[in-house]
């Protein structure tokens, strides 16, 4: 999976640095016209596909123009310098954020004036990107959390539509065996083989990772309740952590959809912008649940949304193309092209992930994706991050998931100990580095 996702990694750069040059060419040409009603449109992104869909916008009207340029982080390079081609419509994540949502305009008059339905979107996207009660953004793409597993083992897997934690545990309890000689033969999953899947559950059990002046605040009562949680599953299923590690490296080494074949495990953890890039003939036997709790399903931290800018110079034209992105035919088109055009092999769905839009979701995306017949994403469910800066990914990758990584490890002595009616403490260890000390060596290497 790891070799899969690189090439679509390098593939998706490979289209971004052709957009670099595509479009400051034709900027350049629109720039010396010296007539403001003919220049196009600015649109910053850093969504490759955008070039297809400027491209077809443009195919679709004479009256408006769009040019793509590309941007590696468009929240942090708000607001733009002043030699900069000025842009229009910023499309990216990490909008909403004390440093870059006062460069955006409120669109709600999209809405009043009839131009967007409201109720083609999910709510609770559009609600994400409310600011003082006012729209200033609109979500563009999302994507969610799943297990996948073996369809043959459906029936024991209690919901159609998402498993819990318990749930998770249980069944990969259940799974479990063991040789002679007391090393596993099957292990149905463990806390400690993924880092993203150890993040959901921290935010599923209250976290509440939120932006909070340069860094972030977080809920420490609920890290400490997720890693109880961890560790209790690891020395009640696994044993210990090592072990865990130890099965996962034996194992578990290729690609996740191949992982099923010998039965050794029962759940791989992954991401639906991971999921449905799978070939049929990869999914094959295989099905999936997203991971939810109380009614909740989790929206991954890095919704796309697009905003208008406060100094754009081409609002109509900017208006125009939102209102033709925002409706089911278009982004039908736009995923037929992709197909035309062999993106579909690069990323899932629009701009990356499922549509903001619920009809496109339900009536356009099952005709690409077969599985998600079964299993469409659920409106009432979805639970949106909190506000995060642009810095969140490498915060996110450096410091809260080694951390929880740290916090969650068993070690072997201590289950021994357990096993000898000695207690289940584990034995004194060096002290894990807190969350503060890893933002400081993260600020340290950042700059």
């Amino acid at each position: 999976m790891a070799a899969v996702l690189a090439r679509k990694s390098l593939a998706r750069k490979g289209l971004s640095f052709a957009l670099c040059f595509f479009c400051l060419a034709v900027t350049l040409i629109f720039s010396s016209c010296g007539n403001k009603k003919n220049e196009p449109l600015i649109i910053w992104t850093d969504i490759p596909e955008f070039a297809s869909y400027a491209e077809l916008f443009n195919k679709e009207h004479n009256d408006a123009k769009a040019v793509v340029i590309f941007k590696q982080e468009p929240a942090r390079s708000m607001p733009p310098l002043e030699d900069e081609i000025q842009p229009d419509l910023v499309v990216s994540s990490w909008l909403k954020n004390s440093s870059t949502r006062k460069y955006f305009l409120p669109l709600d008059y999209m809405f009043s004036g009839g131009l967007l339905q409201k109720s083609e979107f999910y709510s609770k996207l559009l609600d994400y990107g409310l600011m003082n009660s006012k729209q200033y953004l609109l979500p563009v793409s999302f994507n969610l959390d799943a297990v996948m597993f073996r369809k043959k083992n459906e029936t024991l897997v209690t919901d159609d539509h998402f498993i819990t934690l318990d749930g998770i545990k249980k069944l990969s309890s259940e799974f479990n065996k063991k040789n002679e000689d007391g090393s596993f033969e099957c292990m149905g999953f463990a806390p400690s083989w993924d880092g993203d899947f150890l993040y959901l559950a921290s935010r599923m059990n209250g976290a509440s990772y939120v932006e909070k002046k340069e860094h972030f605040g977080w809920d420490a009562d609920a890290l400490k309740n997720t890693a109880e949680y961890m560790k209790a599953w690891t020395q009640q299923c696994d044993s210990d952590t090592e072990t865990e590690l130890n099965f996962q490296f034996k194992y578990l080494y290729m690609p996740k959809y191949k992982q099923f074949s010998a039965d050794r495990c029962f759940f791989a953890f992954i991401k639906s912008s991971d999921l449905f890039m799978l070939t049929e003939e990869q999914f094959s036997g295989l099905t999936y649940r997203w991971v939810g709790e109380e009614g909740r399903i989790m929206v991954e931290d890095d919704i796309v949304t697009m905003g208008l800018c406060k100094s754009a110079e081409h609002k109509d034209a900017a208006q125009k193309f939102m209102e033709w992105f925002y409706t089911e035919s278009v982004q039908k088109k736009l995923l037929e092209r992709q197909d035309s055009l062999k993106l579909d092999s690069i990323s899932f769905g629009i701009a990356g992930g499922f549509s903001s839009l619920v009809k496109v979701n339900a009536n356009v995306y099952p005709l690409r994706y077969r599985s998600l017949l079964e299993n469409l994403p659920m409106g009432e469910y979805l639970s949106c991050p909190n506000i995060l800066s642009p810095r969140w990914p490498s915060l996110k990758e450096k410091v809260v998931i080694p951390y929880l990584l740290d916090c969650v490890q068993v070690k072997k002595v201590a289950a021994e100990s357990a096993g000898a009616g000695q207690g289940s403490s584990e034995p004194k260890q060096k002290p894990i580095r807190t969350i503060e000390q890893r933002i400081s060596a993260w600020e340290r290497e950042a700059f």
